[in-house]
């Protein structure tokens, strides 16, 4: 009995290296669960935030971290940070975090806006300029 134990174990020692390491890294639902709430709730998710908020490792709070974003539960914003695609929190009186993120949205949103009525300007200023002055001249100032 003693040889065939000796041998099990030995064979298992052997064909461990060869099991695929993706089980390994798998997600429990208790955990993704938390950390979905927690990224809505706060409407932003890091790995060192999952960390802190949830008292894990290293390993299991970025792979956390993988499963939001491959879940689209959070996705990366304008200023970098992942935001959370579906906020508890957005009919809520604003938070610090939300108002930055508003006002940063408006001012891309107001350059373009700007960029657009200068270039409309600028061709309005051009067809003035071009109808007012013989095509002889245009060339040569050219």
């Amino acid at each position: 009995m003693k040889r065939r134990t000796f041998l099990t174990t030995l064979s298992a020692l052997v064909a461990a290296p060869a099991l695929p390491t993706a089980a390994a890294s798998t997600v429990s639902a208790k955990h993704l669960a938390t950390a979905k709430m927690l990224a809505r709730c706060h409407d932003r998710a890091s790995p060192e935030m999952l960390k802190r908020l949830m008292q894990l490792d290293t390993q299991t709070a970025t792979n956390i971290y993988q499963a939001l974003q491959n879940q689209n539960i959070v996705t990366s914003g304008l200023d970098g940070i992942a935001r959370a695609t579906n906020p508890l929190n957005s009919n809520c009186v604003t938070n610090e975090a939300t108002a930055a993120r508003r006002l940063l949205e408006s001012s891309f949103e107001l350059k373009n806006r700007l960029q657009r009525f200068a270039k409309r300007k600028w061709d309005e200023i051009e067809a003035e300029t071009n109808e007012g002055t013989p095509p002889e001249q245009i060339d040569a100032a050219n």
